[in-house]
Formats: C-alpha cells, sequence, structure tokens
C-alpha cells in the first residue's frame, strides 16, 4: 500500500467483542472481530524531534486507536458500516493521504476460521465521492 513518498503507520490486531451481525444467530450476541488500521502520512512526518514535543509533528499511534474505538461504541450490523466508519474518521486527521482497515470476524460457519473485510481509501477519492 506504502508510495515511496509516504510512511505507513499501523496497529494490528486489535482484538474486541462487539454484537455484530444480521443473521438471526447473531443478534444479541457479543462476537470477537480482529482489526488492522493503516494510514500513510507524508514522509517528513518521521522527521521530527526524538521527542514527546516532537511527536505533535508528526503523526501519533494514538489516533488510529481512538478511531477505532469511537468507530466501535456505536451499534453496527455489518462489518462494512463499521470498517466505513473507521476509514472516514481516519481521513478527518489532515496529515493522512490513505488509509486501511481490515477487519476479521470468527467462526460464522463451521470449518471457516474467519471473514474478513478489507477497505482502502485515499484523501483524493473519498473527496470526489462527496
Amino acid at each position: 500500500m506504502t508510495s515511496p513518498d509516504y510512511t505507513r503507520f499501523t496497529v494490528d490486531g486489535y482484538d474486541m467483542e462487539l454484537e455484530i451481525g444480521i443473521n438471526p444467530s447473531e443478534i444479541g450476541v457479543r462476537q470477537k472481530i480482529r482489526l488492522q488500521a493503516s494510514v500513510e502520512v507524508d514522509n517528513s512526518l518521521t522527521h521530527i524531534p526524538d521527542t514527546r514535543m516532537g511527536l505533535r509533528e508528526g503523526y501519533d499511534y494514538n489516533h488510529l486507536v481512538q478511531a477505532i474505538q469511537d468507530a466501535c461504541h456505536e451499534p453496527v450490523h455489518l462489518l462494512e458500516t463499521l470498517a466505513q466508519r473507521i476509514v472516514e474518521r481516519l481521513l478527518t486527521h489532515p496529515k493522512v493521504m490513505a488509509c486501511e482497515v481490515i477487519i476479521q470476524k470468527f467462526h460464522m460457519w463451521p470449518n471457516v476460521a474467519s471473514v474478513a473485510i478489507s477497505l482502502r481509501r485515499t484523501r483524493a477519492l473519498t473527496q470526489q465521492r462527496r
């Protein structure tokens, strides 16, 4: 996903349980999901002072975690909707040029370890859709 002009920040393996799903067997049942979220920012944002103050000039992983947490606090039925909510939150940060969210849901069917959605958006593409 990363181009030579950008740096990628990733949060991987963010596990949680949510009431998510539309099938009768899923309604009212908390299910395990695993999230990965990545953003691309300009490489210059990694050339910062090696201090807490320097981090203010760069990109902070806390933005990734907060976007996930905020999106997961709202009721949701579909992985697609949850992924879109996270992407929209990530792209509100002015330093983010592109982002990707991958969400897995486990044990939906016998013999299937997980299902997943991967959603990638760029700032330019998102602005065109509005």
